[in-house]
């Protein structure tokens, strides 16, 4: 449908039509050329033109006369004091435009009418570069991502701003979400609507990254301190399954990583579990690795869901006994191992304790490794019938959660020379958590930075 016509409209359309000529008659050559030659000329062109549009739709603000003075939110009117500049960088280059501004005498505010008019908040970037920003910083080190916008967009931005603006992001992302995981905990989300999954996995582990202490590169605050804080992370998935009911490849990751304690990273995950069907849910499991710290939140959050240890950490604790009686790599050592493998698939822990028992170490060192190798099977017993599960055709490894860890936060935080302030980091996995996940998470709400 043609919309309607207007002399203003039609000077514009006039306008940008004669931009576009002279731009054509400059920039067109008198042969085709190459594709990549073609390409490149039409892609200056374009730009040229998005350009000039976006400068004279902005104009059209400023062509409204202007009043001496206009109403401020206070309930007093704030005075003209002059014309102002502003630069933004946008996703068709950077746009400078004067608008008017007035002062509150009242509450001491300057108001800006333009800005109000035009959508704009406290930054010098738009919501589309910021979301640009946001997607290569999760995923690349901060000056590659520059360099990386640059190259794609033609919009260039310093490290120092893709750091800051995509911390800005995932601050306000993180944010959010608590806000959820504490409505959650207060049983103040509704249900999410038709998701009802017949069988849902949570997995959890924690993974350390490089975090270093309050810190300038001028050394005004100090030496550079660096230490390892952990990473506690989590999957939420659906798998595939196979015609006899045994459980495939994944269908669905959705990832959460966070900087913070237990007692946050507990209804975080606990709130995404909710947004998947975990209360609708046929079938919950929760994988780990034998953590007390997993077996807390799964108590607390996923009440009557089935908890498994992941068979290959059990096998790690059973290594390092084998590796302390038998030697490292020894015969012995691989025979006593594959005898204790066959044991636990076939629900014969108890053979697994009686021979652990039997165990007479000679060192302090070995009674204790003894000692918590016990504790461990004994304690996780239930969680570790594996014929039982096999049958049943659950997963018994966390490698799911396993490729959590290293693809969510290892890839991006610990890489050579890199140590973070816990804020950047927490940020940072916020955004490749939501990014990386099977179903990605809209950022563009996000994007908006204060007035």
């Amino acid at each position: 449908m043609a919309r309607k016509s207007t002399p203003e409209r039609d000077a514009l359309i006039a306008e940008v039509i004669k931009q576009m000529y002279r731009e054509l008659n400059d920039q067109l050559p008198e042969q085709p050329g190459t594709l990549d030659q073609i390409e490149d000329t039409a892609g200056k062109i374009g730009r040229k033109l998005s350009q000039e549009v976006q400068k004279r739709l902005v104009q059209q603000h400023n062509k409204a006369p202007r009043p001496p003075k206009i109403d401020c939110t206070c309930g007093v009117c704030a005075r003209y004091k002059g014309r102002q500049k502003r630069t933004l960088v946008t996703a068709h280059g950077l746009l400078t435009f004067a608008r008017a501004c007035y002062y509150c005498r009242n509450c001491h505010l300057t108001r800006v009418p333009v800005d109000t008019a035009l959508g704009l908040d406290g930054s010098t970037t738009t919501t589309q570069v910021r979301l640009w920003v946001a997607l290569l910083a999760g995923k690349l080190p901060f000056a590659e991502a520059a360099s990386t916008l640059e190259m794609l967009t033609r919009v260039s931005l310093s490290a120092p701003s893709v750091e800051r603006l995509s911390i800005a992001i995932g601050t306000a992302l993180r944010a959010q979400q608590n806000q959820t995981a504490h409505q959650h905990q207060n049983n103040r989300l509704p249900e999410p609507e038709g998701v009802h999954p017949k069988r849902l996995y949570i997995g959890m582990d924690g993974v350390f990254v490089p975090l270093r202490d309050p810190w300038k590169k001028d050394k005004s605050a100090g030496k550079l301190a660096c230490r390892w804080g952990e990473c506690k992370s989590g999957v939420v998935y659906e798998t595939y399954q196979d015609a006899s009911g045994k459980d495939t490849g994944v269908r669905a990751n959705h990832y959460l990583s966070t900087m913070e304690k237990v007692e946050t990273f507990g209804p975080l995950m606990g709130a995404l579990a909710h947004s998947l069907g975990h209360h609708t849910a046929k079938e919950v499991v929760v994988i780990g690795d034998g953590a007390p710290w997993i077996w807390q939140i799964a108590a607390k959050q996923f009440t009557g869901a089935l908890q498994i240890v992941d068979f290959f950490h059990a096998m790690e604790h059973l290594a390092k006994v084998a590796e302390a009686r038998f030697g490292k790599s020894t015969p012995e050592t691989k025979s006593w191992l594959s005898e204790r493998a066959d044991e636990l698939k076939t629900n014969q822990l108890r053979k697994v304790l009686d021979d652990l028992r039997a165990w007479r170490p000679s060192s302090i060192a070995k009674k204790q490794l003894r000692k918590s190798t016990y504790a461990y099977f004994y304690t996780n017993a239930e969680r570790m019938r594996y014929q039982t599960f096999l049958e049943k055709g659950y997963h018994i490894g966390s490698g799911v959660v396993e490729a959590t860890c290293k693809r969510v936060v290892a890839q991006r935080l610990d890489q050579a020379g890199m140590h973070w302030r816990q804020e950047s980091a927490e940020a940072i996995v916020a955004l490749r958590s939501a990014q990386l996940s099977t179903f990605p998470t809209d950022l563009r709400p996000y994007c908006a930075m204060p007035a």
